[in-house]
């Protein structure tokens, strides 16, 4: 008898998916595929056929779970080959990324289950567990697939307790304590915390976050989710599909090195789905200086994701797993996408960005004043983000690496500054302001 799994949008059953002669297939639901409402999973997989089947469902579904090191761990742990997308599905179902929930045939949607998690329990598990998700610890087996890797998908309700999805319960947040699995990469929620708060305050569009030192983890506050006026209503979910999705291609091809998606790639496909591709674009670029100014060199294409909101609108969601890379000695020191052809940060000066404006087909005034733009403002603003971290109950062994870490960002941001603007001359004040938005879709064109 062929297994299935069901797919489900706000509680509404839009397909099935199945495996047949050894590939994925996914069927919509006729009702749904009728419906003049319905937005297709993707582009790869249209409303117009009534069944897809191969690699446009595998490479969407797959970019779904867990990569790398964490899928060959929980591939272990649950017995499963890494490579089997939908015996991963069946493990872990419920609650996706995006607006997306995947339940076993029998289950009912919007049950809203919900498994109290006390904080020293994560605390306990996140120094002492191996690899083993938290979730395969629980009795129920089907949890957000989120909470099977090193971050977990949580509720946080009105009084700050934390609890698990269970099934297709949405989540609010996403907590990601240290990371223990790989060696040499100490303090890694206090590095993300502090490089969002900075990207935060420099104006960048990120989710909320927060650092929690008593479990030495940061607290993310989904950004695909929609949030009720009234607190007893129901969370909502916001369709999203990061660049890899989009341009039909497993996780694997989320590095340019390994043959996947390279900037222009990437800039295309912001450009084509996004229904304000001006805004977007600039922000892109503003994320690529960010990266470059506090040593980020892991912002790949699964870092950039496309949000479809309920009137059908796109845009570019909120960056995301920003944090310095170039702290630790352990990590390539090269930087994810190339720039104008340099990939080494060291090396990457404004003839290289004048050949990535050119690339990209944008005007090179509006590249460099981005990225003078995010690089002063780092400069500037590392002082207060360092002070407000540290207004926290930290251990020595956190403020210690906060001012290492400050430290390094410091002499990072001003490499860049120094490699990829001072040769530029310096603009005037008003210059290095950011154009507003009804200009921005007149500066991008040729330059």
């Amino acid at each position: 008898m062929t297994k299935e799994l069901f797919v489900y949008i706000a509680g509404r059953k839009i397909g099935t998916l199945d495996e047949v002669n050894e590939s994925l297939r996914f069927r919509y639901e006729d009702s749904y595929r009728k419906d003049p409402s319905a937005i297709p999973l993707s582009s790869w997989i249209p409303l117009r056929e009534d069944e897809t089947v191969g690699a446009p469902v595998r490479n969407y579904f797959e970019n779904l779970l867990p990569e790398g090191d964490l899928r060959d761990l929980i591939s272990k742990a649950i017995q499963v080959s890494k490579e089997n997308v939908f015996g991963f599905l069946e493990h872990f179902g419920g609650d996706m990324a995006g607006n997306l929930s995947i339940l076993l045939p029998g289950e009912e949607p919007g049950q809203r289950r919900y498994l109290p998690i006390p904080r020293p329990l994560i605390l306990e598990w996140s120094e002492n567990h191996s690899g083993k998700p938290l979730v395969l610890q629980a009795k129920d087996s089907r949890l957000s697939i989120s909470g099977a890797q090193d971050k977990i998908s949580l509720y946080l309700d009105s009084s700050g307790e934390f609890y698990l999805p269970v099934g297709d319960a949405p989540s609010t947040h996403i907590l990601k304590p240290d990371i223990r699995f790989r060696e040499g990469m100490s303090h890694s929620s206090l590095n993300e915390a502090f490089v969002m708060k900075l990207a935060e305050k420099i104006g960048m569009d990120v989710p909320q976050t927060e650092y929690l030192p008593e479990i030495r983890s940061v607290l993310v506050k989904r950004y695909d989710r929609t949030w009720p006026e009234d607190s007893s209503g129901p969370i909502g979910r916001i369709k999203q599909e990061d660049l890899c999705q989009l341009s039909d291609v497993l996780s694997n091809k989320k590095y340019e090195a390994e043959g996947g998606l390279t900037l222009s790639q990437c800039f295309g496909l912001v450009r084509k789905h996004s229904t304000q591709p001006g805004p977007d674009t600039i922000r892109l670029i503003g994320w690529l200086a960010f990266n470059g100014a506090v040593g980020n060199m892991d912002g790949h294409a699964k870092n950039l994701s496309m949000l479809t909101n309920r009137d059908k609108t796109v845009r570019l969601a909120p960056f995301y797993d920003l944090m310095s890379t170039t702290i630790y000695p352990e990590l390539s020191r090269k930087m994810a996408f190339r720039i104008g052809g340099e990939n080494r940060p060291e090396w990457l000066m404004s003839r290289h960005w004048k050949r990535f404006a050119d690339e990209m087909e944008i005007k090179s005034p509006l590249v460099f004043r981005t990225i003078e733009n995010i690089i002063g403002k780092v400069q500037k603003e590392l002082p207060s983000v360092k002070l407000e971290i540290e207004n926290l109950a930290l251990s020595e062994s956190e403020r210690t690496f906060l001012d290492k870490l400050t430290r390094h960002i410091e002499k990072s941001a001003t490499m860049a500054n120094r490699l990829q603007i001072a040769t530029k001359g310096r603009t005037s004040e008003r210059d290095r302001e950011l154009p507003h938005e009804e200009e921005e879709e007149k500066i991008i064109g040729p330059s």
